[in-house]
């Protein structure tokens, strides 16, 4: 480790004796600020005035597109929340990883994983284990294995838990004071319930399978975890409106005979046949539109929420499909996958480079210790806060594409305008924000960029 190495990680890494009692302080008052801010947000009273405003979209004398009263009041409740999110989360991990309660929580689990291997039920998992290869079972322990699961499943709940007040007041209550949830509260934690577990095995799963491999292969895990990485985010990404869509809603073959076929021929002109045409029931839980294509090779389907079959023209859903399917043609979801592997295989060495040098200051026995996961957590989503307006200017530049592509398929500009100044309306948009807040946040143009982008259209 060279001299400036060592410099650097003695400031970032105080004494741990010194510094826990702080850090436990400011785990506290973090973790209040947390419980407390729906509560706060609430006060401001600008939710409870919401049902009055207006939600109608203006034009200005000098032909400048205007936000709704209604989605600028939605902006200013909406906008503090999730910067407030941006900074307490990292701090939350960085204060839980330094107040010495992350190790806390591994000799927790540890002392209860050997508690559960030795239950009589789990001796067909122990023989299976004895007959794995010697050097597998040198580096990957049992105990080992297990305390690494059921720590990523404590600290999930721990986080789950903190955060739901939260998450209901932004979702559930939010949602319902601006007229853009139309979902009951049993069916809300319904949901979270579902997405609790799902979120519960995937990162379990996945987390444990990241230790596993820096124990197995020390300095080899990065190659094999990108990988990996890379399939398991494409295989999520075909399977997710298979098996993971129909468990929170209900999808159903479009029953509209006359715009079934419309779409069918939309798809054949666009040089993407599909095979059939699905309508899901969004308007159990919200008022948002929306559609997409999904499938693989020449297996293809178009999906539809029910709020954009019942709300919208024939017209204007042939716009919107027109915009899938040119995501479709252009291949976005795949390079979309293939670059966010890229850069996530390229900051697997990253992390490896970070793990050697931190894990002696954090006090962990390895760089393959999971009591170590709330820094990778803190460190992952600070990498991906700083890649996000990259990450949302391809974005932009994708949507952008869809639309022109959208645009010369239909040859329907008026409808482009009526749909996207519906849309603006229905889902509360902020027609044109600020430059900043667009570079930060936006992944779609703005619904005045898009208008404009109609209006300029030539039919030729």
């Amino acid at each position: 480790m060279t001299p400036n190495s060592t410099y650097w990680l003695k400031t970032f890494f105080p004494s741990r004796v010194q510094s826990s009692r702080s850090w436990q302080i400011l785990l506290s008052l973090t973790v209040v600020v947390i419980l407390l801010s729906p509560l706060a947000f609430w006060l401001t009273g600008i939710g409870q005035a919401a049902p009055d405003l207006p939600t109608s979209i203006s034009y200005a004398l000098d032909g400048t597109l205007q936000s709704s009263p209604k989605a600028e009041a939605l902006r200013s409740l909406t906008l503090p929340i999730r910067l407030e999110r941006m900074l307490l989360y990292p701090l939350l991990l960085l204060a839980f990883q330094f107040s010495g309660l992350s190790l806390l929580m591994r000799q927790f689990v540890e002392e209860r994983g050997n508690q559960i291997l030795a239950h009589p039920w789990l001796a067909p998992l122990r023989r299976f284990y004895q007959r794995l290869p010697q050097p597998w079972r040198r580096r990957l322990g049992l105990t080992d294995l297990l305390t690494v699961f059921l720590f990523i499943v404590g600290l999930n709940l721990t986080l789950m838990a903190l955060y739901l007040p939260f998450n209901f007041y932004r979702s559930f209550i939010i949602g319902h004071q601006f007229g853009l949830s139309t979902q009951t509260a049993l069916g809300w934690f319904s949901d979270w319930g579902k997405s609790a577990g799902l979120q519960l095995i995937l990162e379990g799963g996945s987390w444990a399978a990241f230790f596993a491999l820096i124990r197995a292969f020390p300095r080899r895990w990065p190659i094999i975890g990108g990988m990996l990485l890379v399939t398991f985010s494409l295989v999520l990404t075909l399977l997710t409106p298979i098996l993971i869509t129909p468990l929170f809603y209900r999808v159903s073959p479009l029953e509209n005979v006359e715009l079934r076929q419309r779409i069918l021929n939309l798809a054949e002109r666009a040089g993407t046949p599909v095979d059939e045409v699905y309508v899901i029931d969004a308007s159990s839980k919200t008022t948002a539109v929306n559609a997409y294509v999904t499938g693989f090779g020449e297996a293809r389907r178009i999906v539809l929420y029910d709020t954009l079959v019942d709300g919208y023209t024939p017209d204007e859903v042939e716009v919107v499909l027109a915009h899938e399917l040119g995501h479709w043609v252009y291949q976005h979801v795949l390079w979309s996958v293939i670059g966010l592997g890229a850069v996530g295989w390229l900051g697997l060495f990253g992390l490896r480079w970070l793990l050697q040098r931190v894990w002696q200051p954090l006090g962990l026995r390895s760089a393959a210790d999971v009591a170590g996961l709330p820094f990778i957590l803190m460190v992952l989503y600070l990498a991906s806060l700083l890649t996000m307006p990259v990450e949302n200017a391809v974005s932009r530049y994708g949507e952008r594409q869809a639309d022109a592509f959208a645009l010369a398929v239909s040859q329907k500009p008026e409808a482009f305008i009526q749909l996207f100044e519906g849309m603006a309306e229905q889902n509360l948009s902020v027609v044109d924000p600020p430059a900043w807040e667009q570079w930060l946040f936006g992944t779609h143009p703005s619904p005045a960029e898009r208008l404009q982008t109609a209006r300029s259209f030539k039919i030729p």
